[in-house]
């Protein structure tokens, strides 16, 4: 079955609504990057969403280009971020260009699974200069701490239906989502892969780089289940 991601009432549900994630992880992916030395170049945002992030760059002075499955989430980005280059694809699929930095936030990489995810990491390491970095966090299992979850939420012309549900022996979480907004219903299902912590850390420095791991984004908040990977990569 073909899966729809962020068609255009999640799109916008997703910007208005939870695009504080990314806010509040910019300053503390600005500051890895700073002490890195990369004070400018390109910026590989995958899954960009709405472009929140990629403007972020822009006004610091990087370059950006934006990655995302979700035609209707680069609608929303070339309108916040119109100097950013945006290309619609999988993170999985698409040709990463010679660049400084590459990001994923908000549980990106999860959509694909272990074998994708070590063919990223390498990906990454071919495209980045000698001590790039490449900042991401994933979802591990306990994602959600009771496994089955309901949720809604609501805003200005819509309301949203979430029934989450993880699965510890696939180690898979399903979010089935059911919008309505002004007047329209929509539903969409996705299943993110989960990966535990260690095997993320082992995979990456298969590929090359050197791993921290973080709680969180700094200040950020902190999600049951959310690792944050700042991953340097060695010069061989």
């Amino acid at each position: 079955m073909t899966q729809t991601f962020y068609g255009t009432d999640l799109a916008h549900v997703h910007d208005v609504a939870f695009g504080d994630w990314a806010r509040e992880a910019a300053p503390f992916v600005l500051a890895r990057l700073r002490e890195a030395g990369i004070d400018e170049g390109l910026v590989v945002d995958l899954g960009c969403g709405s472009g929140i992030w990629a403007a972020e760059l822009l006004d610091v002075g990087y370059e950006a280009l934006g990655v995302d499955g979700s035609a209707e989430m680069l609608v929303l980005a070339e309108g916040r971020a119109p100097e950013a280059k945006l290309v619609n694809g999988s993170l999985h699929d698409v040709e990463l260009p010679p660049c400084a930095a590459i990001t994923a936030l908000g549980e990106a990489v999860n959509y694909g699974g272990p074998p994708t995810l070590e063919l990223l990491f390498r990906r990454a390491y071919a495209a980045l200069e000698p001590n790039g970095l490449l900042v991401f966090d994933a979802a591990a299992p306990g994602r959600e701490p009771e496994l089955h979850r309901r949720a809604r939420y609501e805003g200005a012309g819509w309301t949203m239906d979430v029934e989450a549900g993880e699965d510890r022996a696939e180690r898979t979480l399903t979010r089935r989502i059911a919008l309505e907004r002004d007047g329209r219903s929509s539903e969409e299902v996705h299943v993110l892969q989960l990966y535990e912590r260690d095997e993320v850390v082992e995979w990456l420095e298969a590929a090359g780089f050197d791993v921290t791991c973080h709680l969180s984004y700094g200040a950020g908040r902190q999600l049951p289940g959310v690792h944050v990977y700042v991953a340097t990569r060695r010069q061989r």
